[in-house]
């Protein structure tokens, strides 16, 4: 009997679009459903784009200009302190009803600074001292350009994604944008070990850069096919005093805030300092670190649906700080990697992803719980100026913990550890109070309403599980960072969906992220540490 391979191939083919469809509840005719296919796709492109600059490859990048400690250390806060000025955001984009051309535009220019810009200034003929000072301004620049204008894109894209079908999208997209991101990552890798091992590291560096250039551009393309809805406005005069006083009205949401920074202030105390030792001290490749990174993939498969079912049992709120109080056994595992222990790391990079599943899953939908319905970009900006502001504090501690602690040796466990090991143990202690908090407020949350956003947000998750038997919920982004976060900026931006957002400058398993946070679902990106500009 002969085989038709091309029926064949065509009938599984339809059988498998129509499983994915359902299981994202895709509807071709519906064009929010149309809007949530490009966002996803312009998503993969943005993230794809944001780690072959960010990341390690930003680290290696600055570390051939003999970047030392204490830049890394700043050109974190400078992307923090740019995106400080997210909380003016509102002053700009409430003046325009249609915002669609503005963000778009105002993506390109961060791209252009972010991708061309920086890659050019090894070959200026400065000293290298002259040359990192044009890389900390022009990310400076580019941060103040993303705060303006990210809150936006959160507004725009959220629009498209009903609260009935954000946590089987939320969860599909970080699955299927883990297998995307890390395969371009390890590919990267060893394009740029090859050339490290002859000699010319930078040229593989400025390879990525061209492939993001091209991807940046596929990123602007479908974003402008993404429909743009009425922006829904209230009473309440946009100025520079309702700016900073209108959140602080709503209590709810005020304590969403706090908890969000919470997380955003103690996950960014470590900074670079321990990519910074994988490659210089343990001379690590770029390989390694991101073969290791590729294992997200299958932890995100089969973990994500757990967190699912903790959401539904609990909260976003509750699952949160259970994933917050695990995270800090990865911190207190990393203090013991010395060169005779190398192999503990990817153990503990693993156990890292299991947990850090849990919390990009909450906060690709954190940002929204208790948010009013008028004038979000308001509120958008203030929780991602909050967090900025949380996040520069925690980056601000470390680095002057690092710059205290220079040179000094302490032993625990038989085990020599320098300032960028056991800073770790101060991060750990700090999370672990943060936690505690955050265990407080979630209580006044829950018991100051029989109905919030807050139960509203696991109702969701309930009957997306029920209707269509999916175990996988909203992961994120994203934290940016675990973005970190701050990682944040980015879901996919839908920054949160990765904040991770256009910006991500630099970090350690993606645990700089300084600032990816809010740019299109990531928001705070949560985990993949990607995070910042």
């Amino acid at each position: 009997m002969k085989i038709n391979f091309g029926i064949l191939f065509n009938t599984l083919y339809n059988s498998i679009k129509l499983k994915l469809y359902s299981l994202i509840k895709y509807n071709p005719g519906d064009e929010k459903s149309v809007s949530r296919k490009y966002i996803a796709l312009s998503s993969y492109a943005a993230e794809t784009t944001n780690n072959l600059i960010g990341g390690t490859f930003l680290t290696g990048f600055l570390l051939l200009m003999n970047a030392d400690d204490s830049f890394m250390g700043w050109v974190t806060m400078a992307g923090l302190l740019g995106n400080l000025l997210q909380l003016l955001s509102p002053l700009l984009l409430e003046r325009f009803e249609s915002r669609k051309k503005l963000l778009l535009i105002s993506r390109g220019t961060i791209y252009f600074f972010n991708i061309i810009v920086i890659g050019s200034i090894p070959f200026l003929g400065f000293a290298d001292g002259t040359k990192l000072t044009f890389v900390i301004s022009v990310i400076l620049l580019l941060n103040i350009i993303n705060a303006l204008f990210a809150p936006g894109f959160s507004v725009w894209h959220i629009k498209s994604i009903p609260q009935r079908v954000r946590a089987q999208y939320f969860s599909f997209y970080r699955i299927t944008s883990g297998i995307i991101v890390y395969t371009v990552i390890l590919i990267s890798s060893v394009i740029v070990d090859n050339y490290k091992i002859k000699g010319n590291e930078l040229k593989g560096l400025i390879i990525l850069r061209i492939i993001a250039i091209i991807t940046a551009a596929l990123d602007l393309y479908l974003q402008s096919k993404i429909k743009e809805y009425p922006n829904e406005k209230n009473a309440l005069k946009v100025n520079l005093i309702n700016v900073f006083v209108a959140p602080f009205k709503e209590k709810k949401y005020l304590i969403t805030v706090i908890i969000a920074c919470l997380w955003s202030f103690s996950a960014n105390i470590p900074g670079p300092y321990f990519s910074i030792y994988l490659l210089k001290d343990l001379n690590v490749k770029y390989s390694f670190l991101n073969f290791i990174n590729m294992l997200n993939i299958p932890v995100l498969i089969f973990f994500t649906p757990v967190w699912s079912k903790i959401i539904q049992k609990t909260s976003w709120f509750k699952a949160l700080y259970i994933s917050m109080g695990l995270y800090t056994i990865y911190y207190i595992s990393l203090c013991f990697v010395t060169k005779g222990t190398l192999m503990l790391y990817p153990f503990a990079v693993v156990y890292a992803f299991v947990i850090a599943a849990g919390i990009n899953l909450t906060f690709s939908n954190i940002p929204y719980i208790n948010i009013p319905s008028g004038n979000q970009t308001n509120y958008i900006g203030f929780y991602s100026t909050m967090n900025n502001l949380a996040a520069l504090l925690g980056v601000t501690i470390g680095k002057e913990f690092i710059k205290a602690t220079e040179g000094k040796i302490i032993r625990i466990l038989s085990i020599e550890m320098q300032n960028k090991q056991y800073i770790l143990i101060l991060t750990a202690l700090v999370m672990l109070f943060c936690t505690c908090i955050i265990f407080v407020l979630q209580k006044r949350v829950n018991s100051s309403s029989n109905y919030s956003d807050e139960a509203d947000g696991s109702v969701a998750v309930n009957q997306a599980e029920e209707t269509n038997q999916i175990e996988i919920t909203n992961q994120t982004d994203g934290i940016k960072q675990v973005d970190e976060i701050n990682q944040t900026d980015e879901i996919i931006q839908i920054d949160v969906i990765n904040h991770n957002d256009v910006i991500n400058h630099a970090d350690e398993t993606k645990e700089i992220e300084a600032t990816n946070q809010t740019d299109e679902i990531k928001q705070i990106s949560v985990i993949n540490h990607n995070d910042g500009t």
